[in-house]
């Protein structure tokens, strides 16, 4: 027994040790810069002139426990480093900043200094169908080339269909541009405010509670316990500490909107829409031949009784090398009680990698609606997270994704019910083709207090070859019992009787097959049909034609009945 008890000791310390080496990244001691320094290294004082002879031994001591414990993996250093690189330049940067965008900055910094922060891994659920090897090939800088400046016509693609005075916010290589931007500030009736944060009054600021300079959003994750879900808490905090610039989007309270909607509730249950007059906004994200890392940053914020829509795109205007450029977006929104919040997300940055993490707060018969359309980029992740905390309010979720030629899109949700008698919609379309794999995962939370809670999730898969994969996850998490909740999804490949039929009435079996997927994925996109740029539906169409030119003389698979 006693040799029994003089073994044990050494082996609890060694689980002890392991334990704090392998909780968390460690950080350097020095206060100037954080540090996510390898798992050996050990922490040293700076005011310490020596290192004694007990401090060694207890270092040679972890090394030994990390090598024989399964230590950081070659990706999780490989993590680190790259982390530690865009934070580098992050704190060069900030200090001559605005003062919004330079808080941001600090506050960002601080977040991924703390010892809790938890990069992403395989190791986690969340990042288990991401490729993690992909990403950290990016440059985690800014890499600015040389290149001549863009012209408006270079944009007009991206702009709205229609010459109405719309506000568009234009960002070259993640700072608003005033000359190509058209619109910004103040609305003629002064009930909206569209422009960089570097230039919003202060009372628009002060107005955004929360939301100013964009910070607690990012940084505090408890107010929204399904970012840890959604694995972002990293990326998130790394777009708040070097996103150059920021674009504000502020609708005033419609008081007589508000109170019309009141009303109309008092006599009919059922959720009604603001009928006050929409606000348009158009935020158009553009990378003028920039390698390395773009962080974009968009604050949403609409008043009680309000009514907005507002679309982001994110274009790159020249071909770049595969992984040689990454975008970090993120965009935070706020729906005032009786509001409604359209926004819509497009993109069009291929070969290249794509993250964006999206957050909504609905108060009290707020509606917000989301829309979601991924189909370029080699590797592109969205989240949106949306926290339905007041009673009445409406969450509504479309999302399609086209994939093909290796590519890799990711679509997460995460939806709480946190109030009673408050409901929501996803439906989601995938399309995956050649050697592409598309992931859908989607959660569903419904504590105590979220009563009477009418949820619906659904995603529809089609898989077009067999080296194409989906991966389809709703989820529901339910603790109130009055619910009425449900979720589903399929995976198939296209119906060949309406291939014949189509074929029976003239059709060439790759128009046929083009036109059912056209229409398979567009009966959502047609949704915010005028709220998409001049380009995408061009762009969507020239995909799947070429997904079926390069499909069509393949053996045995579409050769005509």
């Amino acid at each position: 027994m006693a040799r029994r008890r003089r073994l044990a000791a050494p082996l609890i310390l060694a689980a002890r040790t392991t334990n704090a080496l392998l909780a968390g990244p460690p950080l350097n001691a020095r206060a100037t810069r954080p540090c996510f320094a390898p798992a050996t290294a050990p922490a040293v004082d700076d005011e310490t002139d020596f290192v004694s002879a007990d401090d060694l031994e207890r270092e040679a001591f972890a090394e030994e426990v990390v090598v024989r414990s399964k230590g950081p993996t070659a990706a999780e250093l490989r993590a680190r480093a790259w982390f530690e690189a865009a934070l580098q330049e992050a704190e060069a940067d900030y200090p001559t900043r605005a003062p919004p965008v330079a808080l941001a900055s600090s506050e960002g910094v601080a977040a991924l200094e703390r010892p809790s922060v938890v990069l992403p891994s395989k190791k986690q659920e969340p990042w288990r169908f991401t490729r993690l090897d992909d990403l950290w090939r990016c440059a985690p800088t800014r890499e600015l080339a040389d290149a001549a400046p863009l012209a408006p016509s270079d944009l007009e693609p991206w702009l709205p269909a229609d010459d109405k005075d719309e506000p568009v916010a234009v960002l070259v290589d993640g700072v608003v541009d005033a000359a190509l931007s058209k619109n910004l500030g103040f609305s003629s009736d002064r009930k909206s405010w569209v422009g960089s944060i570097r230039d919003a009054p202060p009372d628009v600021l002060k107005v955004m509670g929360p939301l100013h300079a964009s910070l607690p959003e990012v940084v505090k994750e408890e107010s929204i316990p399904q970012r840890v879900s959604l694995g972002g808490g990293a990326l998130c905090g790394l777009n708040a500490a070097c996103a150059p610039d920021a674009v504000v989007v502020w609708v005033a309270d419609d008081a007589d909107a508000l109170a019309v909607a009141d009303a109309a509730r008092a006599n009919a249950p059922d959720r009604v829409e603001s009928e006050a007059a929409c606000v348009r906004a158009h935020v158009v994200h553009a990378r003028r031949r920039a390698k390395g890392a773009q962080h974009a940053r968009t604050v949403i914020s609409t008043g009680a009784g309000a009514n907005a829509a507002v679309r982001e795109s994110f274009v790159g205007f020249t071909k770049l090398d595969r992984f040689s450029a990454l975008t970090n977006a993120r965009t935070t929104c706020s729906v005032g009680a009786g509001a409604t919040l359209t926004h819509v997300l497009d993109g069009n940055e291929a070969e290249q990698a794509h993250i964006h993490h999206a957050t909504a707060v609905c108060a009290r018969d707020g509606a917000f609606q989301s829309r979601t359309l991924s189909d370029a980029g080699a590797l592109s992740r969205v989240c949106v997270d949306c926290d339905v905390a007041g009673a009445g309010a409406f969450f509504d979720f479309s999302g399609v994704q086209l994939g093909g030629s290796d590519q890799n899109l990711d679509l997460r949700t995460a939806l709480t019910h946190s109030s009673p008698d408050a409901d929501s919609a996803q439906d989601i379309r995938n399309v995956a083709a050649e050697n592409a794999r598309l992931v859908f995962k989607g959660r569903i939370d419904v504590p105590q207090l979220g009563q009477r809670t009418n949820a619906d999730q659904l995603c529809r898969s089609l898989v077009l070859d067999d080296g194409a994969a989906v991966d389809a996850m709703p989820s529901l998490e339910i603790v109130a019992d009055d619910v009425k909740c449900t979720h589903g999804a399929t995976v198939a490949d296209l119906d060949e009787e309406s291939i014949f039929y189509l074929e029976s009435r003239g059709l060439a079996r790759a128009d046929a097959r083009a036109l059912l997927i056209k229409a398979f994925c567009f009966e959502l996109v047609q949704k915010t049909d005028d709220m998409l740029p001049r380009g995408t539906l061009d762009r969507l169409d020239a995909k799947l034609l070429e997904f079926e030119e390069r499909q069509k003389n393949r053996r045995g698979r579409y050769s005509s009945i």
